[in-house]
């Protein structure tokens, strides 16, 4: 997202306009077109309005908007493969807390039973005493 916002500032400093001015006729806020062009996507709202502010963005420094976008989700695709590779450490200690749930789980099953069975036993008892 640098090079992209890197690139529509180089824009709009070539036809020397400010921010408070691409604001101004674009309506949109002036943090996040500076967010834009530092390409700081946390401070940036959901990604339907980043590809419309990119877009409107675009048609107002004569830049084609379709470009934009096609930037936009390249650098937005290097950005998910970097998040999404498996990483083995994450991996096992997924891997440790679904054992330990599972254990607690088969734990709780066989106090459910040793209880039923108690009951039962008990009750059991009772009816033979008073026999």
């Amino acid at each position: 997202m640098k090079e992209l916002g890197d690139l529509l500032r180089q824009a709009r400093e070539e036809q020397q306009m400010t921010i408070e001015e691409i604001s101004e006729k674009t309506k949109i806020r002036t943090a996040y077109l500076e967010a834009i062009e530092a390409g700081d996507q946390s401070a940036l709202p959901d990604e339907v309005y980043v590809r419309g502010f990119l877009r409107i963005y675009a048609k107002v420094l004569k830049i084609d908007p379709d470009e934009i976008i096609r930037l936009y989700d390249q650098d937005d695709q290097k950005i998910m493969a970097r998040i999404q590779q498996p990483d083995d450490q994450r991996q096992s200690v997924l891997e440790r807390r679904r054992a330990r749930r599972r254990k607690k789980r088969i734990r709780f099953f066989l106090f459910v039973v040793l209880v039923i069975a108690g009951v039962g036993l008990y009750y059991y008892y009772l009816s033979t005493i008073g026999r």
